[in-house]
C-alpha cells in the first residue's frame, strides 16, 4: 500500500503557480504590445488613406485597393483601440481622457455623417431652386397671357 506521502505530488501546485506567473507576465506585457499594435495600425491606416486621396481618378483599381486597405486597417485599429482601452462608452470615455481623440470607429462615422448630411443640404437646396424656378415661371406665363 503506497504512503500518503506518495500520492500527494508537489507537482501540481508549482505547475499552477508557474501558469498563473505566466498569465501575470503576459497581462503586463499586454498594454505596451498592445500600445505598439496600435500606433502601428494607425500608421498604415493613414498611409492607405493619404494614398486614396492622392491617387488621380483615372487609377479606378489602385484606388479601389487603397479604399480596400483603408477599410480593413480601420478595422484593425477599432480592435486595437478595443483592445487597449475597452468597449463601449467606458472604452470611448477612457481613450478620449488618456489621447484626446475619439475612437477611429466613431471618427470615421461622424465623418462619413457630415457627408451625407452634406449630401442631403445639396439635394433640397437643388429642389427648393428647382421648385422656385418652376413657380416663377408659371407666374409669369400667367402675367404675360393676361396682357
Amino acid at each position: 500500500m503506497p504512503s500518503a506521502r506518495a500520492q500527494h505530488q508537489p507537482w501540481p501546485v508549482a505547475r499552477e503557480w508557474l501558469i498563473r506567473l505566466t498569465e501575470l507576465a503576459r497581462s503586463l506585457r499586454a498594454p505596451r504590445a498592445a500600445a505598439e499594435e496600435l500606433e502601428e495600425a494607425r500608421e498604415l491606416l493613414a498611409y492607405w488613406e493619404q494614398r486614396a486621396r492622392r491617387l488621380p481618378r483615372w487609377a479606378l483599381m489602385r484606388r479601389r485597393e487603397a479604399r480596400d486597405m483603408a477599410w480593413r486597417w480601420r478595422e484593425r485599429v477599432a480592435d486595437a483601440e478595443r483592445v487597449r482601452y475597452g468597449r463601449g462608452l467606458l472604452g470611448a470615455a477612457s481613450q478620449l481622457a488618456i489621447e484626446r481623440r475619439m475612437p477611429t470607429a466613431v471618427a470615421h462615422g461622424a465623418r462619413r455623417t457630415a457627408r451625407l448630411a452634406t449630401c442631403a443640404a445639396m439635394t433640397v437646396a437643388i429642389t427648393v431652386l428647382l421648385v422656385a424656378a418652376a413657380a416663377v415661371a408659371v407666374l409669369a406665363e400667367t402675367v404675360l397671357g393676361a396682357l
